[in-house]
């Protein structure tokens, strides 16, 4: 033994430099984990960091002419498939993040999700991006960066027609998995104000939403969070006796599955045109009502509305039945699909791909079947499954 083994215990074999703990940063790496000692800017190594689901969701919006939202609306555009081009772009977008953000390690996607919404009331439309990935850093760049290529996609495919169109709201709206936690914004989403433009005969889902005429009705798809009084100020008149109302939820629970997370997705003009096609039939089917609804899209957590409908009438029956009729109808026709999130991991509803059914489900194997809207085959929103 040497003289410098000594004094060291026989039963403890010195610990190699991968087992000793790392030291606590100093300098300018005290500031900021992208920057070293020196103030050197650097890649931070996330090879300590346990692997587990990555998910984030991002919003933008941007605004146009009010002339160039009806004509993407009508799909009266120069250069084609609008909104399929900008989607694409941001899915394409996600996947490059590393090359576009000088020190974004590059992460496994396993899931990204872009969707349009055409506001012609506002003569906008908002962008959603949600991105997953089963590892050891977070996906929120992902999920910006796919917002902001839809964005500027959307503006190079409008420039033709609309050269003042402005991209703005990037944002984060919710994060989850890794250290950090879980992470939802909790303000209202930025909205481009309402133009002189609108029709006064419509209503727009707002604070300052006032109710069309007898019979009118008004559909929304939206991404932020549902309030029922704005859905209930639609319909309100002097002329009503009663307003029924129905709020669905998010329930911790479906087909004997735990349920932690629920996600809606739908192509937003098809569904919103859906939806306003199922207002106007009950509102011809029961003279004098007045209807109008609110669907939510994107992530939404147990005890979230996931739809609110409101119905008045001069007698409470018909506003009863004209509730009722619309969630009946909006169960069986919406083009809206969900996914739950579980113990078991995601899983369409209605749904089996090539991947086994989590256990206790008692959907058939691999069935390739469209996905269905809504809870035709369950779901976990409220009674409308």
């Amino acid at each position: 033994m040497s003289r410098q083994d000594a004094g060291k215990p026989l039963d403890q074999p010195e610990r190699n430099a991968e087992e000793r703990p790392e030291p606590a940063p100093r300098g300018a790496a005290a500031l900021s984990s992208h920057l070293s000692e020196r103030g050197e800017v650097h890649m931070v190594s996330v090879e300590g960091k346990p692997t587990t689901l990555r998910r984030a969701v991002a919003g933008a919006t941007i605004q146009m002419r009010p002339e160039t939202a009806r004509r993407l609306a009508a799909g009266d555009t120069p250069k084609g498939e609008v909104l399929a081009t900008a989607r694409l772009a941001g899915i394409m977008a996600a996947k490059r993040t590393p090359e576009l953000i000088p020190l974004c390690h590059g992460v496994a996607l396993t899931h990204v999700a872009v969707e349009l919404s055409i506001d012609e009331a506002a003569a906008a439309v908002h962008i959603t991006a949600t991105a997953e990935a089963m590892d050891r850093t977070g996906v929120e760049m992902e999920a910006m960066v796919a917002v902001s290529a839809a964005g500027l996609t959307l503006y190079d495919m409008l420039k033709g027609i609309d050269r003042a169109m402005v991209l703005g709201s990037v944002r984060l709206l919710e994060k989850s998995g890794g250290r950090s936690g879980h992470f939802r914004r909790e303000e209202a989403e930025p909205r481009p104000p309402v133009t002189s433009e609108v029709d006064a005969s419509t209503t727009a889902v707002g604070s300052d939403a006032v109710a069309g005429p007898a019979g009118a009705s008004r559909g929304r798809i939206r991404t932020e969070p549902l309030r029922l009084d704005e859905v209930v100020a639609e319909v309100a008149h002097a002329g009503a006796g009663g307003v029924a109302t129905f709020l669905g939820v998010v329930r911790d629970h479906n087909d004997g599955r735990a349920v932690t997370l629920l996600e809606y997705e739908a192509y937003a003009t098809m569904a919103e045109g859906e939806l306003e096609r199922l207002l106007a039939e009950i509102a011809a089917e029961i003279p004098g009502v007045r209807i109008a609804a609110a669907h939510r899209v994107g992530a939404l957590q147990v005890g979230d509305a996931a739809v609110v409908c409101a119905a008045s009438a001069p007698h409470r029956g018909e506003a009863f039945r004209a509730c009722r009729l619309l969630i009946d109808r909006l169960k069986e026709r919406l083009p809206i699909w969900k996914r739950e999130h579980g113990p078991d991991g995601p899983y369409w509803v209605g749904w089996e791909d090539a991947r086994c059914s989590p256990e206790g489900h008692d959907h058939a194997g691999h069935a390739h079947h469209p996905p269905h809207a809504h809870g035709s085959r369950g779901g976990s929103a409220g009674d409308k499954s």
